[in-house]
């Protein structure tokens, strides 16, 4: 029942996020420490589905080196991320992470989820994926995402975002791979849905050792 639900609710949720995604004002007022994207998405995309696209094309650019630096591997993802016509679609607001920006979701991941400026309410969602032992299926923490009518429709699509990935691409056992995802997706959400993408996908390329 809660898929049906799941399934019926989800469309009206992204056509809210259509053309006009800039809720800073209402953010500030009811929680001033929350996400504010200020990009506009299109209710076409799915932003998880650009991400598996964009480390799916990785390696027929990189070809067999997997050795690159981090600043290398930044520059790849930039030159793949441009000729994927969806990722062009987001890619208004888009700013290429330094490498000092993506080491706080691939070394210092730790502090930094420590000091994500996010609302309690967030926090909770993240602290709950935490305490979760295994990598298991989300589907009914995205349907309470989804109905959580305290939430604003930038930290929907945040946390969205970041279940989808979860549910995507597992850590194969890699204990901090949830903390690292999730500072990935948010410090990415902070500038724009394009930079969301383009960290997790950066996450995924790494540990995956594309």
């Amino acid at each position: 029942m809660k898929k049906c639900c799941f399934f019926l609710l989800l469309p009206m949720l992204l056509f809210s996020c259509t053309n006009d995604f800039d809720e800073s004002n209402e953010i500030k007022q009811e929680q001033p420490n929350v996400i504010s994207n200020m990009t506009t998405n299109s209710v076409s995309i799915n932003l998880s589905q650009i991400v598996t696209q964009l480390v799916a094309t990785y390696p027929s650019v990189n070809g067999s080196n997997s050795y690159n630096t981090l600043s290398e591997k930044i520059i790849l993802l930039k030159n793949v991320s441009s000729d994927n016509a969806n990722f062009a679609e987001i890619a208004s607001d888009f700013s290429v992470p330094t490498e000092e920006e993506a080491k706080k979701f691939l070394v210092n991941y730790d502090q930094e989820y420590c000091d994500l400026k996010i609302s309690s309410k967030v926090k909770n969602y993240f602290n709950s994926i935490l305490e979760l032992e295994y990598d298991p299926d989300l589907s009914d923490m995205l349907y309470s995402i989804i109905t959580d009518d305290q939430l604003t429709s930038n930290e929907k699509n945040l946390l969205i975002f970041t279940v989808d990935c979860l549910n995507d691409h597992n850590g194969n056992g890699d204990p901090n791979w949830k903390k690292r995802m999730i500072v990935a997706s948010t410090s990415g959400f902070e500038v724009s849905s394009a930079n969301a993408v383009f960290n997790v996908t950066l996450l995924n390329i790494i540990h995956m050792k594309l």
